[in-house]
């Protein structure tokens, strides 16, 4: 066999490996910049969604632990720019185009200071008596605990509890601390095994209730033109218990395809809000005044008090002091 044979054999053979190689090898670089593309437009998407929380919640209308409690978050709105600034980083505007993009979101959830709040897809019967698909949030789900006694613990992201005591048989709330003498509840005697009892509750309800909805989503995906198989993913249990210290968001975006190539994205997002957990207030006695700063002013005075906000603090007869006026 001549030489010139042996080249275009080689040539044939080997000549469609390296153009199969090339394709792979663009095709992968394709791959990992879209990859890249769709978690930052998840991660933007959900710091809008968080900066939508503290908006909606008027924190500033009342200072300290109280004011969590009377100014709850709006959650729709929360959603709502999820879903725009998510559609406008993945270079689309219009509304089709973001009610599509929705469907992708099996489940959208917040973690309220005493309960979970969950949008979900659910059937309704229109006017029409046609049945139809809308977006709608879920009742609150309350953190309750039952003992073996049938005493049940509701719990919020502090040592807050609303209690059932069945030998009471009454309804009793207020900080564990504050009630723990007047009811008959063992595990409000034990600080840390009340701690640990509350992460496990919420950590438990929130995993339970997720994977519910999520999998309930798969009954609507014919109705909403999707093949998709949708599943809880695997999330760590540590980033699960870091989020149970402060009001956070649950975004699930999965099934999604690529814009370009084959295959589908799929992707979570947790993030904490910072709007719970507010500034430690300390007080201190300095030239004969009685003040109270934030713990984070750093002022280096000799701490007398500390109150879970300013207005207890100034019903001490303590008067605030500024990070500004250090000195």
């Amino acid at each position: 066999m001549k030489i010139t044979d042996f080249s275009i054999m080689f040539i044939i053979i080997v000549l469609p490996l390296l153009i199969f190689s090339q394709w792979r090898s663009e095709n992968t670089n394709t791959f990992a910049k879209l990859n890249h593309q769709y978690d930052g437009a998840m991660t933007v998407a959900s710091h809008d969604a968080i900066d939508q929380l503290r908006t909606n919640a008027k924190p500033n209308q009342e200072a300290g632990y109280d004011s969590m409690k009377f100014n709850r978050v709006n959650p729709d709105p929360a959603f709502q720019t999820f879903i725009h600034t998510l559609a406008l980083n993945l270079g689309a505007e219009d509304k089709v185009t973001k009610d599509l993009m929705a469907r992708y979101v099996p489940v959208f959830a917040i973690l309220d200071y005493d309960g979970a709040l969950i949008n979900v897809y659910q059937e309704f019967e229109n006017v029409e008596g046609m049945k139809e698909l809308k977006r709608v949030w879920l009742p609150k789900i309350p953190f309750s605990y039952h003992d073996k006694d049938g005493n049940i613990v509701s719990f919020t992201l502090d040592d807050y509890v609303t209690v059932y005591d069945v030998n009471l048989k009454e309804w009793v709330n207020g900080k564990r601390e504050w009630i723990k003498d007047e009811v008959s509840i063992p595990l409000l005697q034990d600080a840390d095994l009340f701690d640990r009892t509350r992460r496990d509750t919420i950590v438990n309800t929130f995993q339970n209730e997720l994977a519910y909805y999520i999998n309930e989503h798969n009954v609507y995906t014919n109705q909403l033109g999707i093949t998709y198989k949708f599943t809880l993913p695997l999330i760590p249990q540590e980033d699960w218990y870091n989020t149970v210290d402060d009001i956070s968001i649950f975004a699930f975006f999965q099934g999604f395809p690529y814009e370009r190539g084959q295959g589908t994205y799929n992707q979570y997002a947790l993030a904490g809000s910072r709007l719970f957990k507010a500034d430690v207030i300390q007080a201190a006695t300095v030239n004969g005044q009685r003040i109270f700063f934030n713990k984070s002013c750093g002022f280096p005075y000799p701490v007398d008090e500390i109150y879970p906000n300013k207005k207890e603090a100034a019903r001490a007869r303590y008067k605030e002091k500024s990070c500004l006026n250090v000195r």
